[in-house]
């Protein structure tokens, strides 16, 4: 192991997996979380935390910038009414760390617009979906980073984390013959820990779990395995809007490996 480190910004759920499983590898890893309180749960699975809340500051500590050979931003959205606020936010993050670092940044499949359709990574966005905040976050990697890789997740779903936990026993819910664009928290650390092993490219890749169950059928599948009471759905005409991730399994014979109907573990408390 050398003195070279990845950095991960937003070092929660996602964020923590992934540098647990670098950890794993033998790599040295910071992980930043938005106060102290958070330095426990790192600490324990062998990340170097550190304070970092961009609505306060973006100022990263220096010796960990220069460390930094890889650098992973898991944030959700920030400022979401005042995208250029976040992109420059994001600009201000990049311009710390050298310039030859590869960046990885997690998106959304909520970029695409929400109708009907089979949407992937050559899909044009109009003047209007362009200066969403996901658009303008995304631009500002590509415009700060020659060599980066920016995932758009499905929904995700993974340990502890499954919609069913706010979905069971409403009612109404919209779309019932819609599909399912999941991604289990496995498969999007594989995919990153890929990207790692990538140098040198500009690429965006979607992160959908291939297989889609409608909507109706999957949470009523969901509620019947964590012994919920399931929703009920309205009655409308489906609109089936299908997110591809034929890019990435097509480019690096990327498989995905955790089913979405392989329901995760939750605590009910």
């Amino acid at each position: 192991m050398n003195d070279l480190s990845t950095t991960i910004i937003g070092c929660g759920w996602l964020g923590r997996a992934f540098g647990e499983a670098l950890v794993q590898q033998g790599e040295k890893v910071y992980g930043s979380v938005r106060s102290e309180e958070g330095f426990e749960q790192l600490s324990q699975v062998g990340i170097h935390p550190f304070q970092l809340d961009l609505n306060e500051a973006v100022s990263i500590p220096k010796e960990i910038a220069e460390q930094t050979k890889n650098l992973v931003i898991t944030l959700p959205p920030l400022h979401r009414d005042e995208p250029m606020r976040y992109h420059s936010k994001l600009v201000a993050l990049l311009e710390q760390f050298a310039d030859n670092i590869s960046v990885i940044f997690t998106s959304s499949t909520g970029i695409y617009p929400d109708e009907e359709g089979e949407y992937d990574e050559s899909y044009s966005f109009s003047t209007d979906q362009d200066s969403s905040i996901l658009n303008v976050a995304e631009n500002a990697i590509r415009e700060n980073s020659s060599a980066h890789i920016i995932f758009r997740l499905g929904g995700l779903i993974g340990p502890n984390r499954h919609p069913i936990r706010y979905l069971q026993g409403r009612n109404e819910v919209k779309n019932p013959l819609g599909l399912i664009n999941f991604v289990h928290q496995g498969d999007c650390v594989r995919a990153m820990l890929l990207a790692l092993e990538t140098k040198e490219i500009a690429e965006t890749f979607n992160l959908v779990f291939p297989d889609r169950p409608t909507r109706k059928d999957y949470y009523f599948s969901a509620a019947k395995h964590y012994q919920l009471e399931p929703p009920t759905f309205s009655n409308e005409s489906p609109s089936k809007r299908i997110i591809s991730s034929e890019k990435i399994r097509q480019q690096f014979d990327f498989e995905f490996k955790y089913p979405i109907h392989n329901f995760p573990e939750l605590q009910f408390n």
